[in-house]
């Protein structure tokens, strides 16, 4: 079946560069989708470059943001305090409506002509299933004896059952294509003719699932139900979102993830506090508290063998796009890095396995550059320090400010390089 012949091009869909939001934080700091009352809007996070005029470089730009904020969700992440997407904005399935319209595009709607088999009196008979599951009955008497059947295996069609499973599939795609349609082109599937039941489409689609042996359809059906669940308890279905008011967690993730070292490895760099009560009794309680510890976002370990340390502090700060603001990391947290510096130093003393050379310390900063595939675009802007600290005394008295491209780090997530490392290290320490 083709997919494109029956339908009608829709050119009043708009442009991907028309849909795409790039540059600034929005009023209520939102990156994501929003479908409202027609109208999808892609918003980007401040930072995040805007690629050449070409459809295939925003779709791409669409899809990378989606997987990005897919992989930081609640669902995703198990990260203590992190509230990253907001409860009521990842409910939306975007995923299952990516999928249930894209299975349409390769493979048009769902139709299946199934054979059902039963035991029945009557019916068209399978005669190699009922001789193998009926026990006959003995009539007559010898020598005139016969076999008789006096219930049989028939087959019928199960057409009724599939032609709603379709109708609900072109339920399915027609609100996939309303929501994320524009991220495939312009052409329009017809309206569907059966009205939304949540309960009955759901009841189907979970018996469809619970017979279905093809994985490609049962991955087709669980998308749909995850639509039709999402529609069931939905007010107003003109209104969707996915994505969060809170980048900057999904920021520090993306840093860690693409610069730091594992997270069983970077347990050993946190530094505890615990209180020491008098009272014996109480001393176990209270040492409980060892088990919140202050954090750093990201450690880095030199990919050159040189045995160098990086704390690094990811900040979802406006200076890279708005350096006249002057808005940096404040006193607390320039002495938060010395603090896990100097942790990290006193402890490798008693644990040889922590790595020996230079420590350094370094603020991670979003920016935009000029639209490029090729590049890892990434700038040192200054440093900061304490006035009580000699800074010529320990490599990170010093607290480096480095600007990183948005674009670039998500379009590399998740992916750990130990070229990005070594040229992210070689910033901080000034060979570049």
């Amino acid at each position: 079946m083709t997919t494109t012949d029956k339908y009608i091009p829709q050119q009043e869909r708009p442009k991907l560069s028309e849909v795409c939001v790039y540059g600034g934080k929005q009023s209520d700091e939102f990156a994501g989708i929003r479908y409202e009352n027609g109208s999808l809007k892609v918003y980007f996070p401040f930072g995040y470059s805007k690629p050449i005029d070409d459809e295939k470089e925003y779709r791409k730009d669409i899809l990378n943001l989606i997987s990005v904020l897919a992989a930081y969700s609640k669902e995703s992440k198990s990260v203590d305090q992190n509230r990253q997407l907001n409860e009521d904005e990842v409910q939306f399935p975007i995923h299952a409506y990516l999928h249930v319209f894209n299975y349409f595009l390769n493979f048009g709607y769902y139709i299946e002509n199934e054979m059902t088999y039963k035991r029945a009196s009557s019916g068209k008979i399978n005669w190699p299933r009922t001789i193998k599951q009926i026990r006959p009955k003995i009539a007559g008497e010898r020598p005139n004896e016969s076999v008789v059947y006096l219930d049989f295996i028939t087959k019928r069609s199960s057409n009724n059952e599939n032609e709603i499973i379709t109708q609900i599939h072109q339920y399915c795609v027609y609100e996939s294509y309303e929501k994320v349609g524009c991220l495939f082109g312009y052409f329009r599937p017809k309206k569907p003719t059966i009205p939304f039941n949540a309960k009955m489409f759901a009841a189907i689609l979970k018996n469809k699932i619970s017979r279905t042996f093809n994985e490609k359809h049962i991955l087709l059906f669980r998308n749909m139900l995850d639509i039709v669940c999402y529609m069931g308890k939905r007010n107003d279905n003109r209104k969707a979102s996915f994505g969060t008011n809170d980048f900057e967690y999904v920021w520090e993730g993306l840093i860690d993830d693409v610069f730091g070292v594992k997270k069983s490895e970077k347990e050993k760099y946190y530094p505890h506090c615990a209180w020491h009560i008098s009272d014996k009794d109480s001393d176990a309680e209270w040492n409980e508290t060892k088990r919140t510890a202050l954090r750093p976002d990201t450690i880095m370990l030199s990919a050159n063998n040189d045995a160098k340390i990086f704390v690094l502090d990811a900040k979802y700060y406006q200076y890279g796009e708005n350096r006249e603001s002057k808005r940096l990391p404040g006193t607390g947290s320039i002495i938060k890095q010395i603090a896990y510096a100097e942790f990290i130093e006193a402890m490798r003393q008693q644990k040889p396995k922590i790595a020996q050379g230079d420590i350094y310390n370094a603020f991670i900063l979003p920016y935009a550059t000029t639209f490029s595939e090729s590049k890892y675009p990434m700038e040192n802007f200054g440093y900061a320090d304490c006035n009580w600290k000699n800074t010529e005394a320990k490599t990170y008295h010093k607290i480096y400010g480095i600007l990183l491209d948005v674009r670039s780090i998500m379009h590399r997530h998740p992916n750990h390089s130990d070229k990005d490392i070594a040229e992210l290290a070689a910033r901080i320490e000034g060979r570049i």
